[in-house]
This record gives C-alpha cells, structure tokens and sequence, in this order.
C-alpha cells in the first residue's frame, strides 16, 4: 500500500473538522445538563430559552461543520479559516450565553435590557465569520 500527500492532507482535514465536531457535541451536551441541573434548583420554574439553549451548538456548530466535512474538507485549506473559526464560534458562543442568561432571568423573574447586545453581536460575528469563509472558498 502506497500513501500519498494527498491521503495525509484528506486526513488532516477531518481530524480537524472531527476535533471540531467532538468540541460542538460537549458543548451541546454541558448545555443540556446544565439545564437539567439548574431546573432542580428553580423551584419548578422553567424557562423556554434555557431549555432550547443546546440548539445553538448543535444546530450552529455539529451541523455545520459536519457539512464543511462532507461537502468541503479542504476549508482548512483556505487562507482566512482561522478568522472564519475565531468569529463562528465566539458567535455560537454570545448566542449560547444569551440564551441561558434569558432563561436565567426567566427564572429569577427579571430581565435585562442588555440582552439584545449579546443575540446582535453574536448574529453578527456568525454572519462575519460564514462570509469570511464563502468569500474564501470561492476565490479563483
């Protein structure tokens, strides 16, 4: 059996997508027993946002960089993937954030008027980071 560049670069790809991949899955599963956890402590107050807040990571981040792995594994590759990264995942993070502090407030009974600043820049840096990486991929 002969290996080729060409093999170890296909394979750097997924191990870099993978370790992404794996990343998204804890975060997804921290943020649902966090839920669980803290809705032992609510006094049988629940909260919508606290309880959906595991979408974010899951549909946000396995999802799309399972796509990036079957669709585009060279993404790696591409000369601003690191800015792409950076701003995506500080992106699904603010969301993340945002969702449990509502649902935290939910719970507690109060809100914040600060709120709207964490689901807008967390749109924003999810839009910055997806346009850095179209824009990159189809470079000619």
């Amino acid at each position: 059996m002969t290996l080729y560049t060409s093999d170890i670069s296909k394979t750097n790809y997924h191990r870099q997508l993978n370790k992404a991949i794996t990343a998204y899955i804890a975060v997804t599963a921290f943020c649902i027993v966090f839920d669980r956890v803290y809705a032992l402590f609510g006094h049988g107050v629940s909260s919508a946002s606290m309880s959906l807040m595991f979408l974010y990571p899951l549909i946000g981040g396995v999802l799309l960089f399972i796509l990036l792995r079957i669709f585009v594994p060279y993404a790696v590759d591409i000369k601003y993937y690191r800015l792409f990264v950076n701003c995506y995942n500080s992106g699904i993070a603010t969301l993340t954030l945002a969702s449990a502090l509502d649902g935290v407030f939910e719970i507690a009974g109060t809100s914040s008027s600060y709120l709207i600043f964490f689901s807008v820049s967390g749109w924003l840096l999810i839009i910055l980071g997806l346009i850095t990486l179209i824009t990159n991929l189809f470079k000619f």
